[in-house]
This record gives C-alpha cells, structure tokens and sequence, in this order.
C-alpha cells in the first residue's frame, strides 16, 4: 500500500486505539479474575522478553519466523487472495526439512546440508500452498476453507510421522518426537538469520511496490471487474501468491527445525504461528516495511507470556486473549476509518 501522510496519521491513530484498549480489557480481565496487578504483569513481558538473555533469543527467533510468514500473508492479503494456511505450509516445510537432513547428513558437508535443508522447507511450502491456488483457480472453492482443512491435515499427518508407531518416531524419546536433528546443522547465528529475514523483506517489498506483478496485485485487490477489464490473468496471480506465501511460510519451518526445536513433534513449537501471523500482518497493514514491527510486537508478548506465566500464574494464552481483542478493535476502527478522516479533516 502507497505510504502517505494521511495513511500513516489514520494507521496510527487506528492501531493505537486498538491497542489500548486490548491493554484496557485485559487489565480488567487480569486484575478481576485473577487479582493481579495488570500492569505489574504486563511489563513483566516487556522486561523479560527484552532484557533478559533467553528471552531476548526466544523474541529473536518468534520475529524472524513471524516477519516471513507474514510477508507472505500481506502480498496474497493485497489480492484479497484470503490464505489462512499459514500452520500447514509451515509443517510442510519442516517436514521437508527434516527428510532433507535425514537423506543428506551423512553425504556432504554441514553448510551445504544446511542451504539444501533451507531450500527444501520453502519447496515444501510452496507445494503445499499452491494446492489451495489450484483448487481456487480451477474449481472455484474459496480459499479460506481450503487453506484451513489443509492446516488439520498438515498437523495430523506430521503426528502420524512421529507416532509409537510412525517412521520417525525416536524410540528412546518419551514424547512423540522424531530424531533429533545432528548438532553440527544447528543454525543459530543471529547475523544470517537477521540477513535472511531482511532479504526476504526487501524482495517481498520490490514485488509488491516497484514490478508490474505488484501493480496487478493491486488491481486485484481493488476490483475484480477492473483486473479482468485489463486482461489480468487472475488466476495465474493466486497460483504465484499460493508459491509465494508457501515459500516464506516454509523457510519459517525450516528455519524452527535448525534454529529452535531440532526436532519435529506432535507438539510442535512453532504450532499456530501461522494463525498469529495473520494478526501481524493486519497490524502492519499489509505494508512489507512494517511487517517486522508488528511482529516484534507479537513476537515480545509471546516470549514475554511464558515467564509472566511462571511468575504471576497467569496463563501464556492471555497473549491470544490480548491479541483478539486487538485485532477486533482494529477491524471495527478500520470500518470508521472514513469517519475518522472527517473528524480530523484529512480527507
């Protein structure tokens, strides 16, 4: 979306409200029910997420997967192309993963392993979002049912995999988890993973904004009528947006199974980061520039939640609480966005 004065001043003045208010309810929610200082509790994730040194990591790589999920989401969200399919994609790139690094270990060196294993969790991911392009373009199903039954399927087959009597099970682990991955393909400098989150920012923004793909992106998104009184090949665009998001989704999975978890499980760590995704992205308001701003906010409540857990006894899930609450104030706030225009004599 084109940056303006008058865009960034509503942007703000929307998202600020929303965010105050989600501030507003769960202090409510936090001090009626469970008699704690809300505020105590909230800046407890502040500080901890960000002025602890395993938090401070934990935030790290909660925005890296976050921003490349939700660059994903926000140039497929331009088109109005609506992929919810974030979880699934991201599955499938780690479970691509894993069988790169099952088949190639023992065949070439680490960092080739590591670079095959990268590519091959966004071949993943991409196959796996392009299934629901396909289906859109050819049968006419709406992608939103699509992308979500693909997600239960993503989770149930990745359990199967690493079930009692699944392929990858490790029989000497006590949890449903697969081998663990060898400790010479762990990826966990920050500078390359900080080079790839930015990389891929960059593309997704000259895609978006500078070539003629970004420009059909947007006709699309304005008007179907007008997308197809101009010969754009609709269909053609949600298959690319389908590869596109898979891709990022992918390497998001690829990067949780070399970076954070080393293994895949049944409960695996990165579960749901496409739902949350989606939140990010709306709070970016689709721009790829702010992508990695709304996602360290995510990404600092998350983190932060667990050791407000530990401390204060209050459940990790009121980040979902908090967040749901932001994201419907967003929605109703944008609905008054032509209101708010007039109030403040923008328009």
């Amino acid at each position: 979306m084109k940056i303006t004065k008058e865009n960034l001043i509503l942007n703000f003045i929307v998202y600020t409200t929303a965010f105050l208010l989600a501030i507003g309810f769960g202090a409510v929610l936090i001090w009626t029910i469970m008699r704690i200082n809300p505020f105590s509790a909230l800046s407890l994730i502040v500080s901890t997420a960000l002025f602890t040194p395993f938090g401070r990591t934990a935030t790290f790589y909660y925005l890296v997967e976050l921003t490349l999920i939700s660059l994903g989401l926000a140039i497929s969200y331009r088109a109005k192309y609506w992929n919810i399919g974030g979880d699934g994609q991201l599955i499938f790139g780690a479970i691509f993963s894993m069988q790169t690094i099952f088949s190639l270990e023992h065949l070439f060196s680490p960092w080739l392993v590591i670079v095959a294993t990268l590519l091959m969790g966004m071949l993943g991911g991409a196959i796996y979002g392009v299934i629901p392009a396909i289906i859109k373009v050819k049968l006419n199903v709406n992608e939103v049912l699509s992308t979500l039954m693909l997600n239960f399927i993503a989770i149930y087959f990745m359990t199967w995999l690493v079930d009692v009597t699944g392929p990858w099970k490790d029989p000497h682990a006590a949890e449903l988890e697969s081998y663990p991955i060898p400790y010479s393909l762990y990826l966990e400098n920050p500078i390359i993973l900080t080079l790839i989150m930015v990389f891929a920012i960059a593309i997704i923004y000259i895609l978006a904004e500078k070539t003629f793909f970004g420009f059909k992106i947007k006709v699309i998104g304005s008007s179907h009528y007008a997308a197809d009184y101009a010969g754009i090949d609709r269909g053609k665009v949600y298959i690319y947006l389908g590869l596109i998001s898979g891709a990022l989704a992918g390497l998001a999975g690829s990067i949780e199974i070399l970076s954070v978890s080393h293994i895949l499980s049944s409960t695996f760590d990165s579960l749901y980061m496409g739902y949350v995704a989606i939140f990010t992205t709306w709070l970016a308001s689709l721009n790829p520039l702010f992508v990695i701003l709304s996602s360290l906010l995510m990404s600092t409540l998350l983190s932060g939640g667990y050791f407000m857990e530990a401390v204060t006894s209050v459940s990790v899930l009121f980040i979902y609480y908090f967040e749901g609450i932001t994201f419907i104030s967003i929605i109703i706030f944008e609905a008054t966005k032509s209101k708010i225009k007039r109030v403040m004599k923008l328009g």
